[in-house]
Formats: C-alpha cells, structure tokens, sequence
C-alpha cells in the first residue's frame, strides 16, 4: 500500500468517526433502532458512489491495466451468456448497487415487521442529523484517498472497493442474525452492543495490508495432513502464490492513454 502513516492514522481516526455517530446517537441521543440501523444503509448508499468516483479517478490518473482486466457475462433477452471485455469500475458497480438495493428492500421490511412501533420506528429527523455528520467525514475521507492518487497501485483501490463491498455485506448478515435474536430475546441494546463493536473491527481490519503468507496457515497444513495430502498442499499453494504475484505485477502496468 502505498500509504504514509500520517494518512493511515488520519484513516482510523475517520473511521472512529464514522462508527462514533451512530454510537453516540443510539447511546446519548436515544436515536431508536430503526433509526440506528436506518443510517448504516445511509453509509453504504453514500460510499458506493463515493468509491466509484476514487475509482474512475485512479484509473484517469494511473491507466494501471487492473482497471481493464475485467470481463462480464450477459444474456440478451434470454438468449446464451455472452462474456464481454469490462472494467474494474464496472464490476463494482453491478456488484454493490444490486445488492445495496436489495439490503435497503429487506432492511425496509425487516423494520416493518420488528421494530414499527414508535419506540423503534425511523426518526427521520435524526436520520437527517445522522447522514449529515457521516457526509462530513466521508468527505474527509475522500480527500485523504486522493492524496497522491497518481502515486497508489491499483492494488491499493482494489483494496479499497473489495472492503467497501465486504463492509456492506458483514453489516447484512449482521443485521440479518442480529435483528431476528433481539427480536426474540427482546434485548436490542444488547444486540447494537455485539453489532456496533464488530462493525468496528470490519472497519479497522479493512485498513490491514492483505498479504498470502508464504506458507499454508497451520490449520489447512492440518486438514491435509488429516486426509494424507500434505505435500500436495505445500505445492498448491506456491503455485497459487506464483500465480497472485504474476497477476498483481500485469495490474500496475500502466497501459496505452488511447483507454478512458
């Protein structure tokens, strides 16, 4: 990563932000539960397009041959899968904004069906309140990340979009599991107490260099060990180390301008 540990520090304090207001909201200001988890959607939704732009920058800025290492497969009015040329830009998209859609639709009714009483219902002036500040430090961040965009790999706004859309996902499930136990225990501060923490710790371990470690973790080792194919996984896994290290090195090749 091509990041300056100035940046990085002021990456974690955004982040503690970013996690501070629906913490100080639900906690001091009694925002209800539907309201809490209302404004979690309102993050995504808000750092979808955010991420876009990073991306569509970086790649006007950098021409790195990631950004066109793409395909996608579509069916004409039911006709046989087609697989076209894309971009990275592309894939984000139609990865994150179907499923940002179709979160908002079960959150929606999820919300209608648990917590519709006024006690728990969607206060949309906090709502309002909530996104606003959240806004105002994803424009923070936003800033940051084009510090020196010119300069960061691709592997860095991979990075960066592939903990976007794990972020979005972790708080699904989240909120899937979590939504149904306070439901039934009737404990919610509880169950925002176990979601606002690990929502925390996504957040935080998104900002981790992601490395393969040149040997199998122990666990796996064992695994194979168990089912006699040890020195099959030894080998496996250097050649799937060779061929990530081949793959990165075609990414940060910086390709002809004739590309948008």
């Amino acid at each position: 990563m091509a990041n300056t540990w100035p940046i990085v520090l002021l990456r974690l304090l955004v982040l503690l932000g970013l996690n501070f207001v629906p913490i100080w909201g639900f906690a001091e200001e009694s925002w209800s539960p539907g309201t809490t988890l209302a404004l979690y959607w309102v993050q995504s939704a808000f750092s979808i397009p955010i991420t876009a732009v990073l991306i569509f920058m970086h790649r006007r800025a950098t021409h790195k041959w990631g950004h066109y290492n793409a395909t996608t497969t579509i069916s004409v009015n039911g006709g046989p899968a087609v697989t076209k040329p894309s971009t990275f830009l592309d894939g984000f998209l139609w990865m994150s904004v179907p499923f940002l859609v179709a979160h908002g639709i079960f959150l929606a009714v999820l919300l209608g069906l648990i917590w519709k009483d006024a006690a728990g219902a969607v206060d949309y002036e906090d709502l309002r309140t909530g996104a606003v500040a959240m806004l105002n430090i994803m424009a923070l961040a936003f800033a940051l990340d084009t510090f020196r965009l010119a300069q960061r790999p691709f592997a860095w706004i991979r990075h960066r979009a592939m903990t976007q859309m794990q972020r979005v996902l972790v708080v699904h499930l989240t909120i899937v599991l979590g939504m149904g136990a306070a439901a039934l225990s009737q404990h919610d501060a509880a169950f925002f107490g176990v979601f606002l923490a690990l929502k925390l710790l996504v957040d935080f371990a998104g900002e981790l260099p992601q490395r393969v470690p040149k040997e199998p973790p122990r666990w796996i080792r064992w695994v194979y060990k168990r089912a006699g194919e040890e020195g099959d996984i030894q080998t496996e896994w250097k050649r799937m180390r060779a061929e990530e290290k081949e793959s990165l090195a075609a990414d940060e090749r910086v390709i002809e301008r004739g590309f948008p």
